[in-house]
């Protein structure tokens, strides 16, 4: 065992290397040209995407009465041509008289925003597109598709929606990565994925859809491709249902998050494909009074730069009651690999708890778990006292080749206020192997900061003394068949436990 002083010495060096390499690098990526970079870089899309396996290109079921934008004006293929107008002006006689179909065919319609109603199915046939026009003042709603108040309405395809985020975005510092790093190294990996991201410009206008306090939702078996922001945003809906759909961004995007809920409830996302930048999946609830409840993934692919599923990370109202079974998170092509497969943050007062992920298949997913309580507290005022929950957290049968960094579960220790725990995690049935084509970091440390207003990311705790499991500040936490083939030369522990209680582990 290593002597206190020999501890002391090597945290302070590779704390100094940690912080010399973060300010290094948020110092870097921000040296960039101010002007829109929309030339395409191998690797920024995945490529052989599955759309047979997700999408039903023979699909011509059409509901009710049909309106053709073209009848109402639409210009196919012609750039120059805005087509908002006339696509509002079918969705709004389609609404006007009891709902149907609103069909889009023919080819490509440039356009700005356009607002859905209730009662509409928008309809994008196998050959047509609606393409983002690249002049943010058409896009004054924030997104191509927008919807607020709407009941009944159906987003399909088989044809695509294109955000056009190339033409919002700067030029990245480096092309993207394409071969391994040397070392496993957060402070490296950091760096490589920040200099490579597209950073956006000032006239980013946002997604391709946003649909806010709607219900009787439906997005399925349509493409939604190179989106500018979060790709779809619900936000206090309920009754939802995305099926058979798959998101095809720019990889290197700013906050191209796939997938977005927002305190709504009801939701049953399943049998897609998401391939982007940001967060595949991801849970939020920054509303105090709103609940994000009764949400079911499945039968999904996701390949992310970031985390492929994630809870967070603007959170301050409940969250509860979520299902992810049946999926594959993954990384085929780029360095370094996702950030985290799963990822369960708490940072800024919520009540997070009865969470349960099944079933998960993971390869060059950098951290399998992340399971992160903190004390940001985004949305705090004078009058609030946010300390936030984890609990009741169950993640098993979970399979994840390649990763390079243990399990992480941490609550957090604040000096004044005592510490706030994660509690009751129940990790079951894991098999987890190293990568061979990156070298374990030669330096880890042996006392972590607590990093408790920090942006929660396994790759800031630095290199960890655990390849299996490091947890801290938890209370109550199984470990059951739990396996992982360690670094083939490691001089760190397969379990690091510090301040837990109520551990129980059957090895």
């Amino acid at each position: 065992m290593l002597s206190f002083i020999t501890k002391l010495v090597i945290y302070l060096l590779t704390a100094s290397v940690s912080m010399v390499g973060i300010w290094l690098n948020d110092f870097r990526v921000k040296q960039r040209s101010e002007s829109i970079f929309p030339e395409v870089y191998k690797g920024d899309f995945v490529e052989n995407i599955p759309y047979d396996k997700y999408l039903d290109f023979d699909a011509e079921v059409l509901q009710g009465t049909v309106y053709n934008v073209r009848d109402f004006g639409a210009v196919p293929d012609d750039n120059a041509v805005v087509n908002r107008g006339a696509i509002n002006a079918a969705i709004n006689a389609c609404s006007q008289n009891g709902g149907g179909t609103v069909l889009v065919d023919g080819g490509s319609y440039r356009t700005g925003s356009i607002a859905m109603q209730s009662n509409v199915t928008l309809k994008i046939a196998k050959d047509a597109a609606l393409v983002a026009s690249r002049n943010t003042a058409d896009m004054n709603l924030g997104c191509v598709i927008y919807a607020n108040g709407c009941d009944n309405i159906k987003i399909t395809g088989p044809g695509k929606v294109c955000g056009e985020g190339n033409y919002y975005s700067l030029k990245p510092l480096q092309k993207p990565l394409l071969t391994p790093l040397k070392y496993s190294d957060t402070v490296i990996m950091r760096y490589e994925y920040m200099s490579r991201v597209r950073f956006p410009h000032a006239s980013k206008y946002g997604g391709i859809s946003s649909i806010y306090n709607s219900t009787n939702v439906t997005v399925e078996n349509v493409v939604f491709e190179n989106s500018a922001h979060w790709t779809l945003k619900f936000d206090n809906c309920s009754g939802v249902k995305v099926d058979h759909f798959i998101i095809n961004n720019n990889r290197h995007i700013a906050n191209a998050d796939g997938i977005d809920v927002l305190f709504s409830s009801n939701m049953e996302i399943g049998k897609s494909f998401i391939s982007t930048a940001d967060d595949g999946i991801v849970l939020k609830n920054w509303s105090v009074t709103g609940t994000v409840e009764n949400v079911h993934i499945y039968d999904c692919e996701v390949i992310s730069c970031t985390n492929s599923f994630k809870i967070g990370t603007e959170t301050r109202g409940i969250i509860r009651n979520v299902l992810v079974e049946n999926c594959k998170f993954y990384m085929p092509d780029l360095y370094p690999g996702s950030v985290s497969g799963i990822a369960i943050e708490s940072m800024d007062g919520t009540a997070l708890a009865d969470v349960l992920v099944r079933d998960i298949e993971m390869d060059r997913v950098t951290c399998p778990v992340f399971i992160r309580l903190g004390n940001r507290n985004r949305y705090a005022d004078d009058t609030s006292d946010f300390s936030g929950a984890i609990s009741g957290i169950t993640i098993e049968n979970i399979k994840a080749d390649n990763i390079e960094l243990p399990v992480l579960i941490t609550g957090v220790r604040n000096t004044e206020k005592g510490t706030n725990y994660v509690k009751d995690i129940t990790l079951r049935n894991f098999s987890l192997t190293y990568t061979t084509e990156s070298k374990e970091a030669p330096l880890y440390l042996p006392l972590t900061p607590e990093f408790e207003k920090e942006y929660p990311e396994c790759w800031r705790f630095y290199n960890l003394p655990a390849y299996g499991i490091w947890a801290r500040h938890t209370d109550g936490l199984t470990v059951e068949n739990f396996n992982v083939e360690p670094p083939e030369t490691t001089n760190r522990r397969e379990f690091v436990f510090r301040d837990v209680k109520n551990l129980t582990a059957d090895r």
